[in-house]
């Protein structure tokens, strides 16, 4: 089935009609107008003052492709090539995970609580897309900022990103899961990385399941802490003194978590739906 013509008016009714049993009204209405906006350049003020208007015959096969992808539950994210996070464009394929709006927290509360402080080597371990070390460059400019991974394509994407933004940050492929890979010692050291078990897949929805990539997700169940076991042996040589570790986390796993950070004083910090998510710990 294609749209019936090429008003803004129509292209949207035929949005609401296709996708009313996945999506609510709100976010069709939401999700079409960035659609229209990105491939036309059409803006919501303009969709909304003319909805009369007409898209080229061009954009308009995109746009019933990109109804298509929503259909099939594809990430408006992947489909537009792009997210905002904490104020800026990030570029994303679909090899790196979609920014979360947990993670801009986890962002937050690193330039609030170091805000004062200049001239900061920071580390962040999994950079994926480069979201979290671009936008702590943007916000902490002074601060020598390093972005880690092992995945080739996440490496690319954060160069792209940091290249696009115009903001100069280390980028070096690494596996962190080696707690040697560097002899730098930072300030700060930051991460986000595979914490949902095997075991939890079932409480996951398609649109994470079917498009984002999981070895930057998931964990085996019996080794669900790896990530931060190599990160608690990390920062025992490369983290400086009073230096912080800010880390994202499975909330089923808040306490276990802590525990490999014993000798850092950790804090478990709840998000803002009350869910223990972040874990902060400070060495003497």
């Amino acid at each position: 089935m294609r749209i019936a013509s090429n008003r803004i008016r129509d292209i949207k009714t035929f949005a609401q009609k296709e996708l009313k049993d996945i999506y609510s009204e709100k976010e069709i209405r939401s999700m079409i107008i960035l659609l229209i906006e990105h491939f036309t350049g059409i803006n919501s003020i303009e969709q909304s003052i003319e909805p009369q208007s007409t898209v080229l015959e061009s954009d308009l096969l995109k746009l019933n492709f990109a109804i298509k992808d929503l259909k099939k539950e594809k990430p408006i994210q992947y489909i537009i090539g792009k997210t905002n996070f904490f104020d800026l464009e990030i570029l994303l394929n679909q090899k790196v995970l979609i920014p979360r709006p947990e993670t801009e927290e986890l962002v937050d509360l690193i330039i609030n609580e170091n805000k004062d402080r200049k001239d900061l080597m920071i580390a962040d371990l999994g950079c994926g897309s480069g979201a979290i070390a671009l936008a702590l460059k943007s916000k902490m400019p002074q601060s020598k900022i390093y972005a880690f991974d092992i995945e080739d394509d996440a490496i690319e994407q954060t160069k792209e990103n940091s290249i696009r933004l115009n903001l100069e940050i280390e980028i070096q492929k690494k596996d962190i899961l080696n707690p040697l890979f560097t002899n730098i010692e930072f300030d700060i050291i930051i991460s986000n990385p595979p914490y949902v078990m095997e075991s939890e897949k079932p409480l996951m929805k398609n649109n994470v399941l079917n498009y984002e990539p999981h070895k930057a997700l998931f964990v085996e169940n019996n080794d669900a802490l790896i990530f931060y076991k190599s990160i608690a042996e990390f920062a025992k040589t490369n983290l400086k003194s009073k230096g912080k570790i800010y880390l994202e986390i499975n909330e089923n796993l808040a306490k276990e978590t802590a525990k490999l950070f014993s000798q850092l004083n950790p804090e478990i910090r709840k998000d803002l739906f009350g869910r223990d998510r972040f874990i902060i710990a400070s060495k003497p």
